[in-house]
């Protein structure tokens, strides 16, 4: 309670903000309540998260995406009617209060509901294998008995996530007219056994696994031989 008077106090001072002394916090909640930047909340709960949007109608702004969300599976149809994406682990729970609610279906459950998923990591090494977490969270969804067709899985990390930063016009699809970053795989993106064979970046080839000239040394590979110098 403590936490959403001090958050309404704050957003009832924003709208009262004129800009004749600059204050930045208010010109940037000024900026939200202006339509110019998006809101990505970080909220666990699913109280919370339906508290909050309550308070975004009170106060006439919108959250674009609850981040972490371990809770979303239970108002799934809250986030759908507010077109509020989910922006979630596949599988971290349980670490401290607020995470014990979590489950493995999380995202089978919201895209059930009909509401946005967007797969996410706060690991170095997950945001590098956001294909690998979709696909762990599609195989929960299965084993449940929620099938979700691959297309729509690869659009948990693409289109979604796209769409949830506000650049979906620009990016997270292949349509004519967007920015050119595509990677092509050598077999089924969802596999952890697929690698990436080519990517392009602003239409520019930049990786490619069969030449040697267009793929990355590794500290693995500094200072071994490159192929052809070994007599």
């Amino acid at each position: 309670m403590g936490n959403f008077a001090v958050n309404r106090q704050m957003w009832l001072d924003a709208q009262a903000y004129d800009g004749k002394k600059r204050d930045l916090g208010k010109e940037t909640l000024k900026g939200v309540l202006d339509g110019e930047i998006l809101v990505h909340n970080h909220c666990y709960r699913a109280d919370e998260m339906a508290l909050v949007m309550d308070m975004a109608k009170e106060m006439g702004y919108k959250v674009t995406a609850f981040h972490h969300a371990v809770e979303a599976y239970k108002i799934g149809d809250l986030l759908r009617e507010n077109d509020v994406c989910s922006a979630i682990w596949a599988d971290w729970y349980g670490f401290k209060m607020e995470a014990y609610d979590g489950i493995l279906e999380n995202a089978a459950f919201l895209r059930q509901a009909g509401a946005c998923v967007v797969i996410h990591s706060d690991d170095a090494n997950g945001i590098q294998r956001l294909n690998q977490e979709a696909a762990k969270a599609q195989a929960a969804g299965r084993r449940l008995g929620i099938d979700i067709p691959d297309a729509e899985v690869v659009g948990w990390f693409t289109y979604n996530a796209a769409k949830a930063m506000g650049i979906a016009e620009m990016t997270g699809s292949l349509e004519p007219g967007k920015m050119a970053d595509v990677v092509l795989w050598n077999g089924d993106p969802l596999s952890v056994y697929s690698r990436p064979e080519k990517v392009w970046i602003d239409g520019a080839l930049m990786f490619d696994a069969m030449d040697r000239k267009r793929r990355p040394v590794s500290d693995f590979e500094l200072g071994q031989p490159g192929e052809g110098d070994v007599k």
